[in-house]
């Protein structure tokens, strides 16, 4: 099973397609199943589903401990391109975050944080997906 990371926005966003091999992050806009189970979670109109370099969300697990281990060096691209997108989208808003396993859309949330993605380092404190967790990135000071 995969993980399915899914951002919202005040304003649109660009998307794009997933690009084998080339991709580490891409949006695009869910299919009217997922968006009717999703609505309900997010204060803000538009949502997007993020894929990694993995096509799924999976691609953005990654644990800061392995941060320097030989095996994990080609896993950071990803996770790197997240934490970047964060912070360029909350330049001027906020954005809200939820992750969940892949068909689970319509769970309901367990966990809720707020959290600044500037605050969040790679090789530090890089924040693990959890699944049925709401994190609202706030807007930067």
């Amino acid at each position: 099973m995969c993980y399915a990371v899914f951002l919202a926005t005040s304003k649109p966003v660009q998307t794009g397609k997933f690009i084998p091999d080339i991709t580490k992050i891409y949006m695009e806009i869910p299919e009217e199943e997922e968006l009717s189970a999703l609505r309900n979670k997010f204060s803000l109109p538009h949502i997007y589903y993020v894929g990694s370099d993995t096509k799924c969300s999976c691609g953005f697990e990654f644990n800061s401990e392995l941060f320097n281990d030989p095996e994990w060096q080609d896993s950071k691209e990803s996770p790197q391109a997240l934490l970047d997108l964060l912070n360029k989208l909350t330049i001027d808003k906020a954005v809200e975050y939820y992750c969940c396993w892949d068909g689970d859309w319509d769970e309901p949330i367990d966990h809720r944080r707020k959290l600044n993605s500037r605050d969040i380092k790679l090789d530090v404190n890089y924040f693990e997906l959890v699944e049925r967790e709401l994190i609202l990135f706030e807007k930067q000071r």
